[in-house]
């Protein structure tokens, strides 16, 4: 599955924090507001600025929530929140279910 692209709108959707239990228990967020999708000519340079944060994990940035946090997948599609105050998340979804469980507003 590859990201989700300008024909299918994130912008503007709300992931709600309590599904995803790791990351309910560590951010004091209860909704975090999908801001931007990635194009593909700024992936590169998104990658390059996380690899820090990213522990050795191939990864593909496809959206920014509010915060300036980013939402990447891997090669199988597996969804990841990375933040830099609170670390790297694997949401535990594939792309589809994650796209899927986005609220349209609150």
């Amino acid at each position: 599955m590859t990201p989700p692209d300008h024909n299918t709108d994130i912008v503007g959707k709300f992931i709600d924090v309590s599904l995803y239990r790791e990351l309910a228990e560590t951010i004091p967020d209860e909704n975090l507001e999908v801001i931007e999708q990635i194009p593909q000519k700024d992936k590169e340079q998104i990658v390059n600025a996380y690899k820090p944060y990213l522990n050795g994990m191939e990864l593909s940035p496809f959206a920014v929530t509010l915060g300036d946090n980013v939402l990447f997948t891997n090669s199988v599609g597996t969804v990841y929140y990375v933040d830099f105050d609170f670390g790297v998340f694997d949401m535990g979804r594939s792309l589809d279910e994650f796209v899927a469980e986005l609220k349209n507003g609150l």
